[in-house]
């Protein structure tokens, strides 16, 4: 039999086909594949959508609170220079978020929103914003009470805004409603930051004795909030004859003419003298620019010295000592039974009249003792 002659040329072109359609078929192979799982990618993606952990969202206030039953207030926003209709328990969420450091025990928190719900009722209920006639409060902590709108929130809380709000409208929601109550009426549910130890009676500081603005002892401060004031003798000498300019004090004879004269029990100054002059504690706080009335002075070799402790008039609900009890184990209710004498705890309604709970805590209710 007779061998064909092989064409080496012939056998080249044939390998070189060969490779050719070997390399077509890998790159098919790889790109249908590769598109496979893109679109296999694609699903994966959409599926971890929707399994991926959601953007925080704020606490709705209605989810659980019947809207048709919260009460509406007019409240005066001074900074937008604008009046503004809102519904009571989201007005009492920007002011405990403006009022108490959030960062205060959950309970104080609690404590904070009923007194300042009480504070806004009662406000409401005896003629409303002193300084501006059409609304029932104001958002000037200097005329009513302090409160922030949701862009101060985000500002001031910053990356926290979410998870504060919500820790703040939750203590809102825990306690919607609830007012203190003296003789079945509103109180005038003072507060304030620090009251150094010992709150104080509403007469020394105010016009009216009222029954549940007694003074009582403040043992948990947390801080006590102490602080040295120091005025050089030119500093203080000018601050006196300014606002008392017939009073009579010199450099020569400022430690002698200068002195606390009396005291309340609480340790606050009711009355200093200045040379010929006598002023009340509140005056020498507001002339020298004080923390609080509770002060005594030294001197130094530049000048006098105002050693202050607490911060705030005094009166009421001690924001540090309701934050120092919490801390120790007491409930909201608690603190608030501390604070406002022989006060009972009661609900508001949308038409304004309070309901009492067979349960409602109120003065007979066991002195707290804190946790060991």
């Amino acid at each position: 039999m007779k061998r064909i002659k092989e064409n080496p040329i012939v056998l080249t072109g044939m390998a070189v086909l060969l490779l050719a359609l070997l390399v077509a078929l890998f790159l098919f192979i790889r790109f249908a594949a590769k598109d496979a799982c893109a679109q296999d990618g694609d699903q994966i993606g959409k599926a971890d959508d929707a399994f991926s952990t959601p953007v925080p969202t704020l606490l709705d206030l209605y989810a659980t609170y019947d809207r048709t039953e919260a009460v509406q207030i007019r409240v005066y926003d001074h900074r937008a220079d604008r009046l503004i209709t809102m519904d009571l328990e989201e007005y009492i969420v920007g002011v405990v978020a403006a009022e108490m450091p959030v960062r205060y025990e959950f309970e104080a928190l609690k404590a904070q929103a009923v007194a300042s719900r009480t504070y806004t009722l009662y406000s409401v209920a005896h003629g409303g914003c002193h300084t501006n006639p059409d609304a029932d409060v104001c958002t000037n902590s200097k005329c009513c009470q302090a409160f922030s709108t949701h862009d101060r929130m985000q500002q001031s809380w910053g990356d926290a805004y979410v998870e504060n709000y919500n820790l703040v409208a939750q203590a809102v929601l825990d306690t919607a409603g609830e007012v203190v109550t003296y003789d079945g009426k509103l109180c005038d549910a003072l507060y304030h930051a620090c009251s150094g130890g010992r709150t104080e009676d509403s007469e020394n500081v105010y016009a009216n004795a009222l029954p549940y603005l007694r003074g009582v002892d403040s043992p948990y401060e947390d801080p006590m909030r102490t602080e040295d004031v120091e005025l050089g003798i030119d500093a203080f000498l000018a601050l006196v004859r300014e606002k008392y300019p017939g009073c009579g004090v010199t450099e020569d004879n400022t430690k002698e003419s200068v002195r606390i004269t009396e005291t309340y029990e609480s340790g606050r100054v009711r009355k200093m003298r200045l040379g010929t002059t006598e002023i009340t504690g509140k005056q020498a706080r507001s002339l020298f620019n004080l923390r609080s009335t509770m002060f005594t002075i030294t001197w130094s070799e530049d000048g006098i010295v105002f050693h202050t402790k607490g911060y705030g008039h005094g009166v009421g609900l001690s924001q540090n000592g309701a934050n120092g009890m919490a801390k120790r184990g007491a409930a909201y209710r608690e603190i608030l039974l501390h604070y406002y004498t022989g006060v009972t705890i009661g609900t508001v309604r949308a038409d304004g009249t309070i309901a009492f709970p067979e349960q409602t805590p109120d003065a007979s209710a066991a002195p707290f003792v804190p946790e060991e």
